[in-house]
């Protein structure tokens, strides 16, 4: 927690420093252009759901919230601010990737992202893609992958952006970002933090979360060049966390942890005859250090350092067939007390294909084949297709092949790593209807998961637990979401979003549902805006889910309530104020057995526009 001071400041110098950008006359572009431009090129058969900024303000205390509400993924929190780990249509959390501007980045550690380690703040785009993505983005990418996204433009921009927030537990979080453009330059700059006691009341318990205090702090910067025929792109980011572990119902919290991940990504785009270009070069960090006893300065950590090279060439024929082809080389190297020293390297090549064959018909074609990482890789593939039957009704269809590789910890954990693991594989489907009637808009998707070689850690001799290849599971669903909106006036309007979703994950030698993966899942909210006046309220239910393998036991099912308003002031619209009340029942939830969520709880804000 000591760093507060420091993180603070940082926020205050980068709010000052936007008034010494230099601005100049610039060449003006159509459009505003992606870092991961693959996501929709090469995405047409598959559903991508895209979060706008008012939807992820709403809950922007970590990326475990921002999709809690607004996503059919499923968390596993250790009590808020805690350890958060997904369940995507069923899939275990190192099944989930999270992609930064095209870069898988998963911990080579545990293969998984922890989701309260990540502010959703700060992004241009954050994007929920379903169905399988290990073609383009490799090894566990099975139920889906989340992708965080920047962008750049060389169009004439400056704007700075400062918002503070202060709520219940006092909770005190704040963030800045300023953009400006001059010449042929690009330059964005984000900042955001968060702190808190988090000693919030379990609900109807009589005891109080009091080791939960958390702080979080980040730091982006997104620079883009134009070049004579091409662009350079620089994207950085920094992230620190340091959290004392609550406890249970049963048991007092005493643990603490910290961690450190650095990401940094370069890349030239150049036009070469009828070829578009890409070479990137990018260096990931990652750092953690565990304390048994958080008053001790005794630790156990492990470091990981991941260097990746790639190019891709990409070429459109006559407006219609699009084939990129990609060659990419992953260096790991990572230590720790539990791990010891080792290495991974990983080449890999892959061919990916979108064909318009007709304003109404779209397909794709994609493959990827990876070699010197050790394993017997398998060839992974993908397919998808898109038809527009009319404006008001579209039909789409993807399948793959998609794997996961076992992580440091699954190999080499001293006390019973494994080194004969397989990776993981799994075949998925999805057929998936998009279709409007008036001012409605909806999406249903059923899919399917065949997956074998599953990693599970089971007790061995002598109580030693110790990671094996032994599950097959099916998954199988329905997702539904629902948009509509009503425009009364050029001032007043409403707007009404909600999801649902039905998981069954099948453990087929158990012949039982999977831990943590609820039957039923549904979220959604409406809001109402009237001139500079905007209210809303947000709803969850989450059903009963499995805790032990036997499914003996659950966590009940629940459902949340949150209530938000803000005010934009008529005569200086650049300036914004509200509040949110969560929980506003006051329910007793849990997401994790024996870990309560919190009480009834504030948030005030205020957002200025610079």
């Amino acid at each position: 927690m000591k760093q507060n001071v420091f993180h603070i400041i940082f926020m205050l110098l980068l709010c000052t420093a936007s008034a010494f950008a230099q601005l100049d006359s610039i060449q003006q572009l159509p459009e505003v252009m992606l870092t991961d431009a693959k996501l929709v090129q090469f995405s047409k058969g598959f559903k991508l759901e895209k979060l706008n900024d008012s939807v992820i303000e709403r809950n922007s205390s970590s990326l475990t919230e921002t999709l809690r509400y607004n996503s059919s993924i499923y968390f596993k929190e250790n009590g808020f601010g805690m350890v958060s780990s997904p369940s995507f249509r069923g899939t275990n959390a190192a099944q989930t990737a999270v992609i930064w501007n095209g870069i898988n980045i998963n911990s080579v550690f545990t293969g998984q992202i922890d989701f309260n380690t990540i502010s959703p703040l700060n992004y241009n785009e954050i994007a929920i893609r379903s169905g399988g993505g290990g073609v383009q983005y490799g090894s566990g990418a099975v139920g889906g992958s989340i992708h965080l996204n920047n962008s750049y433009s060389f169009k004439k921009i400056d704007t700075t952006k400062i918002g503070l927030r202060y709520g219940s537990f006092s909770s005190l979080g704040g963030n800045a970002s300023t953009t400006q453009t001059w010449g042929d330059h690009y330059l964005n700059v984000g900042v955001d933090f968060i702190s808190s006691e988090n000693d919030y009341d379990y609900v109807g318990k009589n005891k109080t979360n009091n080791h939960g205090q958390f702080v979080r702090f980040s730091a982006k910067v997104n620079e883009a060049r134009k070049l004579k025929r091409g662009v350079a792109t620089w994207n950085s980011e920094y992230t620190y966390n340091d959290r004392n572990f609550s406890g249970s119902l049963n048991t007092n919290g005493r643990d603490a942890y910290k961690d450190i991940a650095t990401r940094n990504l370069w890349q030239l785009q150049r036009k070469l005859g009828v070829f578009n270009t890409k070479a990137s070069v990018a260096h990931l960090f990652e750092q953690y250090n565990y304390f048994p006893d958080s008053e001790k300065p005794f630790s156990t950590g492990g470091k990981a350092n991941t260097f990746i090279g790639a190019f891709q060439s990409e070429i459109l024929l006559q407006k219609k067939l699009r084939i990129n082809g990609k060659v990419e080389y992953t260096y790991v190297d990572a230590e720790g007390e539990n791990v010891g020293d080792n290495s991974r390297k990983t080449f890999a090549a892959v061919v990916l294909l979108n064909h318009k064959l007709s304003e109404k018909f779209n397909y794709g074609i994609n493959l990827r084949q990876e070699f010197l990482n050790d394993f017997d890789n398998p060839l992974l593939f993908s397919a998808d297709a898109k038809y527009s039957f009319s404006k008001n009704y579209i039909l789409r269809l993807n399948g793959s092949k998609n794997y996961r590789i076992p992580t440091f910890n699954d190999l080499y954990w001293y006390a019973g790593g494994n080194f004969e693991l397989k990776p993981e594989t799994s075949y998925q489907i999805e057929l998936g209807q998009e279709f409007s009637v008036g001012k409605l808009k909806a999406d249903v998707a059923a899919y399917y998961i065949s997956s074998k070689d599953l990693i599970k850690w089971i007790p061995g001799n002598g109580g030693l637990w110790q990671p094996e290849n032994i599950n097959k599971t099916r998954n199988y669903g329905v997702e539904v979401t629902l948009d509509y909106s009503l425009k009364f006036s050029k001032t007043q309007s409403l707007s009404i979003n909600g999801n649902y979703s039905y998981t069954k994950a099948e453990d087929l030698e158990k012949e039982k549902q999977l831990i943590y993966v609820p039957f039923h899942k549904a979220a959604g909210s409406m809001k109402y805006n009237l001139k500079n006046f905007s209210a809303y309220i947000q709803g969850l239910f989450n059903g009963e889910a499995y805790t032990t393998t036997d499914n003996s036991e659950i966590v009940d099912s629940y459902a949340v309530l949150n209530f938000g308003a803000q005010y934009t002031l008529p005569f200086n619209p650049n300036i914004t104020f509200g509040g949110r009340l969560k929980n506003v029942f006051n329910v007793y939830y849990e997401n994790v057995a024996y870990r309560p969520m919190p009480s009834r709880n504030f948030e005030i804000f205020l957002n200025l526009n610079i």
